[in-house]
């Protein structure tokens, strides 16, 4: 389950996870973890630290709180914004609130989407529902009519997107 709204200036996404909270909290801190279901992440993993995710953002690590939440500058080309990401339990589950601002609002639908996708893709690594190795791999190795309903899905959820900046 989906829950979008941009508030302000705020994109704010929240998904439920049926894991738990440190198990969560693992997948999306844990390089060898994170690169299964998301991006290569390199650098100095702590507070104060800088990462580079492979072929996207990088940034400085601003806040870390395990296993609750983590804030991180996400700094692509000349923009440089902020994300915050809150894991609270839900009994055996876990819901995650991800906050990426300032979010003007013509970026929402296209970041909206890669980070839907990217979550989307999180939960299928928590379930065990994801081909072993790097998701970087195991997506280029994709067939087509793989790779073309995931880009339709990416436009559905592009789509939604900008019906919640309207």
């Amino acid at each position: 389950m989906t829950d979008r709204s941009y508030e302000g200036e705020k994109l704010v996404i929240r998904r439920h996870y049926k894991a738990e909270r440190e198990d969560v909290w693992e997948a999306i801190t844990d390089p060898a973890r994170l690169v299964r279901w998301f991006l290569p992440i390199s650098g100095d993993l702590r507070v104060g630290g800088r990462y580079q995710l492979e072929g996207n953002a990088g940034g400085e690590i601003v806040r870390c709180d395990r296993p609750s939440e983590i804030g991180l500058t996400w700094e692509i080309g000349e923009m440089s914004t902020d994300v915050l990401v809150r894991l609270d339990p839900d009994g055996d589950s876990t819901i995650l609130t991800l906050t990426h601002s300032p979010m003007p609002g013509e970026f929402v639908p296209g970041t909206g989407a890669g980070w839907e996708l990217g979550l989307v893709a999180l939960e299928k690594y928590l379930a065990g529902d994801l081909p072993d190795g790097r998701a970087v791999d195991w997506i280029a190795a994709s067939a087509q009519e793989d790779l073309a309903a995931a880009h339709e899905l990416a436009e559905q959820i592009a789509g939604e997107w900008v019906k919640v900046v309207r």
